[in-house]
Parts: C-alpha cells; structure tokens; sequence
C-alpha cells in the first residue's frame, strides 16, 4: 500500500467536504442526530449514551509498514542491520512488510446517563514479509541463547529465501465502563478505567520455534486502559483532547514476556458541513516502552523483529477523517466514520520496519 495515495485520498475528500458544506444546516433545529457528536474514528471512549440505550458497533484498524528499517530517526543499510540490528547475534533476514489487521465489536450499554458500559473483542490477522539481508557473510550463524533459541539464527526456520507468514485469531477482549465525571453546556470530560483480557495468543510457532513477538496475537497479560476525554463545541466546530495509556498489570505472560507500557495524547478539531457529515484533523503522539523478559522456549536470533528491544519508541502522526450519519428514515442514526493515520516523524527503539500509516473505519447504531 502506497504511504502517499491514502493521505492525497483524504484530503481530496476534505476538500469534496468543503464543496458539500455550502449547504447550510441549523446545528440546534433537533431535526436529527449530528455526525460530529462522535470524535474521529481512531479514538475510543468518546462519548456516551442515554440510559437504556444500546449501541451495536463494528470497528476496522489496518496497520501497514513496508520498506526500508529505521534505527532512531534514520534509515540504515542492510550492512548496519547485518551487524547491529540483532545485538550480539548477526541478522540474516529482515522485515520487508507488514500488516496489521484488528476486527472488533463494539457493544454497549447505558444503565445510566453518566456510565456506559462496554464489551470489545477482536479478532487479528497478521502477514509479515522476510527478505534476505544483501550481505551476511558476518558468521554467527550457530548461536545459541541462554534461553535455548540456538540452532534458527541463520536459516529462519528452514527460510533462505525471501517469504511470508501469518497468523490469525482472537485478540484480546477490552471491557469496562465509560464515566461522565464533568459537564458543561458545551462541553464533556469522560474517565474510562477500561480493562484487556488476555484472550489472544501468545505462543504461535514457526517450525517449532516462537514467532516474532510482534506476531503474536495479543498481550498475554491483563492490562489497565484508562483514559481521559474532553470534548466542546461551539456551533459547527467540536475539538477535543484524550490522554491515553496502557499499563501492564503483570510481570510476563505465560511465553515469558511483557509488552511496553503505551502512553498516547491525541487532540482535534472539525467541521460539520451539515448535520449528515462533518470532517476532521488530528494530531496523536504515541509513546511505548521495549519489551521485558524473553521468550522461554525456543526461538529465533536472525531479524530485528525476533529480539524484543526493537519494539516500541515515540511516534508522531496527523489523522484526516470523515464522520457520517444517516439523519432520517429507517436507518436514522446509522453512523459511518473513516480515518487515515498518517506518520509525520518515527522514533523507533532498536531497528523496526518504516511505518506507511493506519485506516481506521467505524460502523455503529444505537437503539
């Protein structure tokens, strides 16, 4: 997928946007539901519904790298990566693409106008793209691990040549309540002490031996997800601001090992056009620590993605998106939202794959 026709896309609909926004439409004639009382669709735990209200949603995330290997804020050469990238070992292969894809249901449920509360499983695919480094004539082929991963470091399970892999199934399950802990006439402050369940998988293997820790499907431990939401409008102008983390609540899952810590600020502003539609830019920083612990069991010494410091770093990105809603008729308060992630500057721990952007698409009805 191409890192520059996705964002050139968004901003051709923005622009489509500010042909359509001629239509003028009255934000307070109560004709119908507007499409900018949800934020931009890569941001959760926005908003909240009335008491007894249910709502029925189905979010898309789509996470794509392709490339050149990054080390800080710079590229480096297959040399560099041959003798650096995997540490005291020397790296055969490297990650050439990937894609990360997240399917997840939203359900939720107002007992109350100030909690709501929500259930989110997922279901994950990943596909990984491994490519020979152009020089590998460093030895070192045979090493072993004090952790019993010898034997893999060169051939990558039996792969010479240039090949993919990938796995799929059910990720993690996020729960919790959404709480309105302030409120204004214009303005909204949400707390959201969410919850992940480790239901996805942690011990896929290749040829007998532990996949990248970036295939695995989930966290493999119970996380805390709280975050902090503020929204206000004026007339056809809504903004707002979300502080959000992850924190890891165990000290390694069952293969051995902890993800990073995750800290993400994000804010934005959009336009509503007319009540059915309304478009919008945000920024996002995210912050994650590398990964603690090491796999317990047999795996592998030969790319960047199989040594658990070349995870996690400080990224910047600007979002484009586009929020919809059907304002009448059978499907009143159908809602429809996109969003496209662009990377603006990368600074990954270690050496990691060069990230093209993320696609977020949201569907939802409340009834």
């Amino acid at each position: 997928m191409s890192s520059h026709s996705l964002p050139r896309a968004g901003l051709a609909v923005l622009a489509l946007c500010a042909v359509t926004g001629a239509t003028k439409a009255d934000p307070h004639n109560g004709s119908g539901p507007l499409a900018d009382t949800h934020a931009p669709a890569g941001v959760m735990f926005d908003h909240l519904h009335k008491a007894g209200e249910f709502m029925l949603g189905f979010r898309y995330a789509g996470t794509f790298a392709e490339g050149s290997t990054r080390h800080g804020t710079h590229t480096v050469t297959d040399d560099v990566i041959a003798e650096r990238g995997c540490g005291t070992h020397t790296c055969s292969m490297k990650a050439s693409e990937m894609t990360m894809n997240m399917y997840m249901l939203d359900l939720m449920y107002a007992p109350t106008n100030w909690m709501t509360l929500m259930v989110m499983p997922m279901w994950m695919t990943h596909d990984m793209t491994m490519t020979p480094l152009r020089l590998t004539g460093h030895g070192g082929h045979g090493d072993h691990d004090e952790h019993g991963g010898g034997g893999h470091g060169g051939g990558h399970g039996g792969h010479m040549g240039t090949h993919s892999h990938g796995v799929d199934g059910w990720g993690d399950t996020v729960f919790g309540p959404e709480l309105r802990v302030a409120q204004g006439a214009d303005w909204t402050l949400i707390f959201s002490p969410m919850f992940s369940a480790p239901t996805g998988r942690v011990d896929y293997k290749t040829a007998g031996v532990f996949t990248h820790y970036g295939m695995q499907l989930g966290s493999g431990t119970w996380d805390f997800w709280p975050s902090l939401t503020y929204t206000g409008r004026a007339d056809r102008l809504t903004w707002g601001t979300q502080v959000f983390g992850i924190v890891r609540m165990e000290e390694e899952n069952e293969s051995g090992y902890r993800l990073g810590d995750v800290l993400q600020v994000t804010g934005w502003v959009s336009y509503r056009f007319a009540n059915w539609i309304s478009a919008s830019v945000r920024g996002l920083y995210t912050e994650q620590g590398e990964i603690e612990g090491h796999y317990n069991g047999p795996h592998q010494h030969s790319s960047p993605p199989d040594l658990q410091y070349n995870y996690g770093g400080r990224f910047w990105d600007i979002g484009f998106g586009v929020n919809t809603v059907v304002p009448s008729g059978p499907l009143k308060g159908l809602r429809l939202s996109a969003e496209w992630l662009q990377p603006m500057e990368d600074d990954p721990n270690g050496y990691q794959l060069t990230r093209d952007g993320t696609l977020w698409a949201n569907v939802s009805m409340a009834f």
